[in-house]
């Protein structure tokens, strides 16, 4: 039985939304600060790469196959060295429990969220 499911079942919930998810699951694994400034670097890093490579003139697809490593990698080493969760491993988008999408706009919504200190640190 997926999370979801179990925390339906608790909590009465028939679905599980996005904000929840945020709140119950993602930030809970994201509370070390240093963890949280990789996956920042990372969402910059991404979102930077993009524009770069577009504007080269004729090696851009390629290139932009790399934006996965180049978005992600920095989170990885963060949940790598800092909170590592054997039960569900260092790479949480590949959990089948919440849609993969959900972890890539969780992650760009922590991003916002510190920066513009709408989210307590920790």
């Amino acid at each position: 039985m997926s999370t979801w499911n179990v925390y339906a079942l608790m909590h009465g919930a028939a679905k599980p939304t996005f904000d929840l998810f945020y709140r119950e699951v993602f930030l809970p694994e994201h509370r070390h600060p240093v963890n949280v400034a990789l996956h920042m670097l990372g969402t910059f890093a991404g979102l930077a790469f993009v524009p770069v490579v577009l504007a080269m003139p004729l090696a851009w697809y390629p290139a932009l196959l790399l934006f996965p490593l180049v978005h992600a990698a920095p989170g990885l080493l963060g949940h790598r060295l800092l909170e590592r969760n054997i039960t569900v491993g260092d790479a949480r988008w590949r959990r089948r429990d919440y849609p993969r999408w959900w972890f890539i706009v969780a992650n760009h919504r922590m991003t916002f969220e510190r920066l513009t200190g709408r989210t307590p640190p920790g």
